[in-house]
């Protein structure tokens, strides 16, 4: 009986530790605020260093990712929240500038799912690994406003509820673009893989 009481003290023990300090720790872990070096050769011919900082929450549980990019220092795109939910395979974009929202289908190819890029922020933060310095752009165009929010699921509803809301329809994704051309387009620069990525949304109504 002292043997299993014995047991069971260490049953609960281990219960309390891991609830009370490996998951606030893990919580905690969660939240990453990143800066990044990049060469942006989108604008000109001459590569200019530029810096991209942003906050990224990763939800494991509920498989979606949150970044917030604040204004940048030095140009270069617009203030933005973004989601990608891995659940309902969309992407949202608040561009904060113009409060509105863009809605498309989350493009696995660029964006890493919920482990991968916690894997990849920890071993940035550890000094394991450091990101690469190219940059791409990905285009995309305004098709239609989005009226049901609801049908988005509940984390790109909370991010677009009193907004107005349209949908995107990509266009192309290219290592680079020397030459932007007379377009009525916004920019958003984020970092959401192994290298800097520039939203062009176009059309913006």
């Amino acid at each position: 009986m002292g043997m299993v009481v014995l047991l069971m003290g260490l049953v609960f023990a281990s219960v309390y530790i891991y609830r009370y300090f490996f998951l606030a720790q893990l919580a905690r872990d969660n939240f990453f605020r990143c800066g990044v070096l990049y060469e942006d050769s989108l604008s000109s011919q001459v590569r200019t260093q530029m810096e991209l900082e942003e906050d990224v929450k990763i939800y494991l549980d509920e498989n979606y990712e949150r970044i917030n990019v604040p204004v940048p220092q030095f140009g270069g795109g617009d203030p933005a929240d973004i989601i990608h939910d891995f659940q309902r395979g969309l992407t949202a974009y608040h561009d904060i500038s113009l409060d509105k929202c863009y809605v498309i289908e989350l493009n696995t190819t660029i964006v890493l799912p919920p482990r991968n890029f916690w894997e990849l922020l920890m071993n940035v933060k550890r000094g394991t690994y450091l990101p690469q310095t190219y940059i791409i752009q990905e285009e995309m165009v305004v098709t239609e406003h989005v009226s049901d929010k609801e049908a988005l699921g509940s984390f790109i509803y909370h991010l677009c509820n009193g907004k107005d809301t349209y949908r995107l329809r990509r266009r192309a994704t290219r290592r680079r673009f020397l030459h932007r051309g007379a377009k009525n387009c916004n920019a958003i620069r984020h970092f959401e893989n192994t290298f800097v990525v520039e939203t062009l949304i176009c059309g913006v109504v």
